[in-house]
């Protein structure tokens, strides 16, 4: 896996910005939090070295000038290595006793650096905080260095810095890892449609159950190769059945034309083989139109589905033909419609119509002598209900689904009239008018029944 994809990657990018956003605000609260340590232990320190002061200007109110001499310069013995600052100066500005070498300027609570006798280069800083004050004609000075808030202050910059890198370090990996993962998921993604591509209709992605947005794209797709994949295969049915419908009448027209030459090269009347000819090449007609109607009527919109169609009056007149065909053949064709409610469509008068010969059609053909086929039309609440029954033989349960597809055909020798594109209409029509078909057994025999919804504010 090339490891310039995973740091491209969506996930560890992200990750990425996060990482530099976490950085930023790192930083602005290891200001505040520096600012904050800074101003306490100044502030608590001060407060200290005031006490002190305090105690050496009540020890000069009670005790005298020479007493507080003495405890300076004991004070200032004891404060080894420059940590303490304290010192008295006198009204010349002298050292009188005490480590500070010069007196500071300024009165009350300071911050800033002192000129102590234990001075070295290697102090960590000589900046303290300190109060001067006057005793009498004198000036005391007591003041503390502030090694204890730079130590503090480098404590919280380590501690700061270690956090935010132990973070960053974690959560680059955590992003580093996602963007592989993501990775992976999308190569499975790239090989699967460049299989597609190919001509592998039956390659899916690999779903590992996950509920991330890839996952989710993942199964869509595959749900999309699944339906590309029964069109293709649909497509491919599609193109045997019709080339071997189209075959036999094809073949015949062939032979008719052939013999009607010879008779004509015989002198003999070619009217009868040239019957035949037309006869097959209305076959093949009959055959295109179907396909051509099915085409259209599957890509058509909905700019002609708005016409009030009342479907009892349609259906009547059509049972009332294909009862007299019926009669012909042997069968009966009957018609119950209810009288109490309206049974109204909004649709293409046309396309309804086709759909109505279609059902008619099937029963009648596909029945044998004593066929009873009973039609009924129906409403049950928003929905109008055509049922289309007849004793026939039927479909089997397994070839049901199948039946919708064009020119498939129950006859394996496809030796029975028709097309095989009747029931393909039916449903292609039914749905166009945002209806749906089914079949169900009607022992013996098969009732197709197409519902369709009724127009809103009808009843």
């Amino acid at each position: 896996m090339d490891r310039g994809d995973v740091l491209s990657g969506a996930a560890f990018s992200a990750v990425l910005r996060s990482a530099f956003v976490f950085i930023f605000v790192l930083v602005i609260f290891g200001w505040i939090t520096l600012a904050y340590v800074e101003r306490s232990l100044i502030a608590e320190l001060g407060d200290d070295v005031q006490q002190r002061w305090s105690i050496l200007a009540t020890d000069h109110e009670n005790q005298g000038h020479e007493h507080v001499d003495r405890t300076v310069a004991s004070l200032a013995n004891l404060a080894a290595g420059g940590h303490h600052a304290v010192a008295l100066f006198g009204a010349d500005q002298g050292r009188i006793a005490g480590n500070i070498l010069s007196r500071p300027a300024g009165t009350g609570l300071q911050v800033g650096p002192l000129e102590h006798a234990a001075a070295s280069p290697d102090d960590l800083t000589r900046d303290y905080v300190y109060v001067s004050g006057p005793l009498d004609d004198s000036t005391l000075v007591v003041g503390q260095r502030l090694d204890l808030l730079y130590h503090t202050q480098i404590l919280v910059f380590r501690a700061l810095t270690l956090s935010g890198f132990l973070v960053v370090l974690t959560m680059l990996s955590v992003g580093y890892y996602l963007s592989a993962k993501s990775l992976r998921r999308l190569r499975d993604i790239e090989f699967a449609l460049s299989q597609t591509s190919e001509g592998d209709t039956e390659v899916r992605i690999t779903e590992n159950g996950g509920t991330t947005q890839i996952d989710r794209i993942a199964r869509q797709m595959n749900l999309h190769l699944d339906r590309l994949s029964r069109m293709i295969a649909t497509t491919r049915n599609t193109a045997a059945a019709a080339a071997h419908d189209l075959k036999s009448p094809l073949g015949r027209a062939y032979l008719s034309l052939g013999k009607a030459m010879e008779q004509v090269e015989a002198g003999q009347d070619p009217v009868e083989a040239m019957a035949d000819t037309q006869d097959e090449l209305e076959n093949m007609r009959v055959i295109f139109d179907a396909y051509l109607s099915l085409s259209r009527i599957e890509a058509a919109g909905d700019v002609h589905l708005t016409d009030r169609v009342d479907l009892a009056e349609l259906v009547a007149d059509l049972a009332e033909t294909f009862a007299l065909i019926a009669e012909d053949e042997g069968q009966s064709l009957s018609f119950d419609v209810g009288d109490d409610a309206e049974l109204t469509v909004a649709g293409d008068a046309q396309m309804l119509q086709q759909m109505v010969v279609n059902l008619l059609q099937n029963a009648v053909n596909h029945g044998s002598a004593g066929n009873v086929t009973r039609v009924t039309l129906s409403r049950s609440g928003a929905d109008i209900r055509l049922s289309v029954a007849d004793t026939g033989p039927g479909i089997p349960e397994a070839s049901r689904e199948r039946v919708f597809e064009p020119f498939h055909r129950l006859d394996p020798s496809r030796s029975k009239p028709g097309a095989g594109l009747g029931l393909a209409l039916v449903r292609a029509i039914a749905e166009k008018h945002s209806g749906r078909i089914v079949l169900r057994d009607n022992d013996p025999g098969l009732v197709v029944e197409v519902t369709l919804p009724a127009p809103s504010g009808s009843a």
